[in-house]
């Protein structure tokens, strides 16, 4: 087992078709467990991919190591979409432990494993909803550790042309393969996209009301108690302010801040928990790029997937333009663009198989 934790992972997935004691091994839970702690805390990122959609709905994958490295241009290699029917209306909802969360307009939420190509299509969640209102979708993908558990959260915003709100959220478990209705959030309008996963909890940005996407507050829900809870906003923000953009920046939750008055940069934030408070500090600051344009920083769907090198250099992904911030300069540098792809997640290489997780809990319940 020594020997399979320490080579590539292209290289065991050749060994389970020798036999089954071979895949019985290479499949193990401790192993693979095992390799994605290892692989995941890795400070070279040498198993980190960046997979970028493109416009026929397929993807294309690349090492994220060489997008540090700003002479050449990075070699992109394609992969065929795990969807049935590829179409450019495809979401990533986020990437945990190798497994991607995705979804499309046409097609129910999946879980992939681009490393391993398996995929898992999650059955449908049978959305109840009223005639007389209108909704949108908020997605979440996340691990939960004590459980040892994939969960995906759906919550349907409910309104109405009266003003009322509500919301219902569905939770999905790998184990059971199965959807649940937990207890809701208190608060308004969720305003981004999905859900930022951090340490076992789900963050996400609320809004003072439907015509604004102001940030009012950030909830969280915590994927092992199924527990809410409000976190404070940065000190930064004010009234009238440009919406905030939650990202996560290693491994701590991040906060995005336009500074509207100058418009000429953006802060960045970092959450840090110390079990019962929550602070904020301003970790850097950020001057956009004159040829950019400020308003790829302002969108409230807008989300930066970030790694840090060992240098101390942030890579900003925003297809189909790729950056590099330089602490030390406090400038953006446009390292590539790549005009066929218009959307970017960060994942680990991993054996982690969500047709396998689902099925030993269906055995070991018949």
């Amino acid at each position: 087992m020594e020997i399979l934790l320490k080579v590539p992972p292209k290289s065991p997935l050749k060994f389970m078709c020798i036999s089954k004691p071979w895949l019985r091994l290479v499949s193990s839970h401790k192993l693979v467990k095992t390799r994605v702690k290892l692989t995941a805390n890795e400070k070279e990122c040498s198993h980190h991919r960046v997979i970028f959609q493109d416009s026929t709905g397929n993807f294309k994958v690349s090492r994220l190591p060489p997008l540090f490295h700003t002479k050449k241009r990075t070699e992109l290699f394609d992969m065929d979409s795990p969807m049935e029917t590829p179409t450019a209306h495809t979401w990533i909802v986020g990437s945990v432990n190798g497994l991607i969360c995705m979804y499309s307009n046409i097609e129910e939420l999946v879980l992939w494993n681009p490393t391993i190509q398996k995929c898992k299509k999650l059955p449908t969640f049978g959305a109840k909803l009223r005639r007389d209102c209108s909704y949108y979708l908020k997605y979440g993908f996340g691990y939960d550790e004590l459980h040892d558990d994939y969960k995906v959260v759906v919550i349907q915003c409910i309104y109405d042309d009266g003003g009322s709100y509500d919301s219902v959220v569905n939770i999905y478990g790998l184990r059971t393969d199965s959807w649940r209705t937990i207890h809701k959030f208190h608060g308004n309008l969720l305003i981004n996209s999905s859900g930022k996963f951090v340490d076992g909890k789900l963050y996400w940005a609320l809004s003072a009301d439907v015509d604004t996407f102001n940030m009012c507050n950030i909830i969280s829900l915590d994927l092992a108690d199924e527990s809410w809870k409000s976190l404070p906003l940065p000190t930064s923000y004010g009234e009238g302010s440009y919406p905030l953009t939650l990202g996560v920046v290693g491994n701590d939750l991040s906060v995005l801040c336009p500074n509207c008055y100058e418009g000429t940069n953006s802060d960045v934030w970092i959450m840090k928990h110390s079990g019962v408070t929550v602070s904020w500090t301003k970790n850097f600051t950020i001057n956009h790029p004159k040829d950019l344009g400020e308003f790829i920083f302002f969108s409230y769907i807008f989300s930066i997937p970030s790694c840090q090198s060992n240098k101390g250099e942030i890579l900003l992904l925003l297809p189909p333009i790729i950056m590099i911030y330089d602490g030390s300069t406090t400038q953006l540098e446009v390292v590539d663009q790549y005009k066929e792809c218009f959307a970017a997640e960060i994942y680990v290489e991993s054996f982690v198989d969500p047709l396998l997780i689902a099925h030993n809990h269906l055995a070991d319940n018949l």
